[in-house]
Parts: structure tokens; C-alpha cells; sequence
């Protein structure tokens, strides 16, 4: 899947999507910013002060794009809020309406906070719109509040990968491909963001399902 999508050589961000479709990812990624008060989503990483900025990079634009497209969608939502996940969701679903109406297309959501992914979880309602959970696995460090951080994290790696059914994890720790790899509960694990072709080799061989990329193609990793 293409990282970052709407970034490229292109000016126009639509531009720059369309030629990740036409490379032939079958997903493509994208960060977006939730506007409460404007009531739209638009692409980005970081929060946009001025209108014009907002209205040149609308989600729903995108929504026209990939209605007849078969490709998937990630979107990042950069900045959740516990008081607007709900308003948030319903606005994300309503921009990409087009898209939704098919029911082979899928959308999947991912958050930062992984206690908003599970609240946004169990408020969305639609079978193709599926919550990605973010998992870290494990932080290199001496210090000792990330050594305990760091058996935190590992408990929840196992417990999403090796007991929930129901989930769909990603994480920009490959290791995390080594937990129960005979006998793993989770859907789908997704890798972030790997750009060297040896590496992506190995997660594919290691049971990761979805490998998103910068630059590299499917039909290097295949040869």
C-alpha cells in the first residue's frame, strides 16, 4: 500500500493519489484532520490554520477519486479528541459516502490512541469501515520507566495478536510478526512503513498481510 498518497511530485494532492491507483497499489494511506467546527475532513498531518488550506485538500474530493476505483482506503485521523470521536465518524462516513456504498471497498481507521479506536470501535456501525488498532511492541532504551513501558506494551501486542478474533492490528515493529506465529487469533497485521525490499520480504514471508511502502511495488517484492 502506498504511504502518504497525497505526497509526490504532483502540485495537486488528487493528482498525486491518482498516480499511486494508476502504479497499481491495491491500498493507498492518507493522514486527515477532523474540522468540528467546519464539519469537514481534510488531508493532512498537521492542523491547517487558514480556510483556503482546509478547502484545497478535502477528503471529499477523494470520495469522487476512488468511487470507481477498486483500491482500499487507510486513513490516519491525526487528531482525535475523546469528545468528538463519535461527531468525527460520522463525518468521515458521510465525506466518503460514495465510496462506502459498495460493500467491497473498505475503509480502515486508525487513531494514535488506541482507547479511541476501541470507542470509535463500538460507535460505527458500518461493515466496511474497520477500526486498525496501533500497536507498539517495544521501544529501544536503557531507562527504566521504558523498560516497564515496555512490558506494557508487549502484554498488549500478545493479547491483540495472539487472543482477540475480531481485530485488525498495525505496527512499525516487525517483531511483532514473531508473536504466536503458528496459532495467531488476530484478522490482519499491517506494517508501517518499510521502503527497503529485503525487509519487505521477510514481513510478508512472516505472516504480515499488508506492507505499507513509500516506493516499493508488487511486482519487485514478487520477483
Amino acid at each position: 500500500w502506498k504511504h502518504s498518497a497525497y505526497n509526490g511530485p504532483e502540485l495537486s494532492y488528487l493528482d498525486n493519489i491518482k498516480a499511486a491507483i494508476d502504479s497499481g497499489y491495491c491500498g493507498i494511506e492518507l493522514d486527515i484532520i477532523y474540522d468540528e467546527k467546519k464539519k469537514l475532513i481534510y488531508i493532512s498531518h498537521d492542523l491547517f490554520i487558514e480556510k483556503k488550506q482546509k478547502k484545497k485538500f478535502l477528503l471529499s474530493e477523494v470520495d469522487e477519486i476512488l468511487k470507481n476505483e477498486k483500491v482500499y482506503l487507510w486513513l490516519d485521523w491525526k487528531n482525535s479528541n475523546i469528545l468528538n470521536l463519535n461527531k468525527g465518524l460520522n463525518t468521515i462516513q458521510s465525506t466518503m459516502k460514495s465510496y462506502l456504498s459498495k460493500k467491497d471497498n473498505l475503509i480502515f481507521l486508525e487513531t494514535p490512541k488506541l482507547t479511541h479506536n476501541e470507542i470509535i470501535n463500538l460507535l460505527n456501525k458500518k461493515n466496511n469501515l474497520i477500526m486498525l488498532n496501533w500497536i507498539s511492541y517495544s521501544v529501544d532504551s536503557d531507562k527504566f520507566l521504558e523498560k516497564i513501558k515496555n512490558i506494557v506494551r508487549n502484554i498488549r501486542a500478545w493479547t491483540y495478536v495472539c487472543f482477540f478474533s475480531d481485530k485488525w492490528v498495525s505496527s512499525s515493529n516487525i517483531e511483532i510478526l514473531s508473536l504466536c506465529k503458528n496459532n495467531r487469533k488476530v484478522k490482519s497485521i499491517f506494517i508501517f512503513t518499510i521502503n527497503e525490499l529485503g525487509q519487505a520480504k521477510v514481513a510478508f514471508s512472516n505472516g504480515s498481510n499488508v506492507i505499507l511502502t513509500d516506493k516499493l511495488y508488487q511486482s519487485q517484492i514478487n520477483e
